[in-house]
């Protein structure tokens, strides 16, 4: 009787472990844009683009972290190219993630800024919490 729980034991636990590498894994993308430039924020969508494309938009969950004065390049008023980009990526489940503090530094309030960011307190913070959990760390 003791062999059978064992075996059965054996068997439960081959059974979860396949499970689990059964399921997907998810991927977790943090991107990074700390300069005033258009063409940085430019890069920052479409390598998130593109991680939605190879991974699938279900599989992936990517993050853009705008700090310093990357700030600048998502003003109400940003290009329309980039304007209309950052509601796209936003709508296909990229988030666009601004720093207050940095904000505060350059003088901008959420009216200033596209509305489709979100805000954290701290840009620099936001990064090494995400890469503490793992995230996947891109400076383009």
């Amino acid at each position: 009787m003791e062999k059978i729980r064992l075996i059965v034991a054996a068997l439960l636990l081959c059974i979860s472990v396949t499970t689990l590498a059964a399921e997907q894994l998810k991927y977790r993308l943090l991107l990074q844009v700390s300069e005033d430039s258009v063409d940085k924020l430019n890069t920052a969508l479409n390598n998130a683009r593109s991680a939605l494309a190879a991974f699938g938009p279900e599989n992936v969950d990517v993050e853009i972290v705008v700090y310093g004065a990357g700030v600048q390049t998502l003003k109400y008023y940003a290009p329309i190219p980039i304007a209309d980009k950052v509601k796209e990526v936003t709508t296909e489940g990229v988030r666009i993630i601004v720093s207050e503090n940095s904000m505060r530094r350059a003088k901008l309030r959420p009216a200033d800024m596209l509305e489709q960011v979100r805000y954290v307190p701290s840009g620099i913070v936001e990064l090494v919490e995400k890469q503490t959990l793992g995230w996947s760390y891109v400076r383009p």
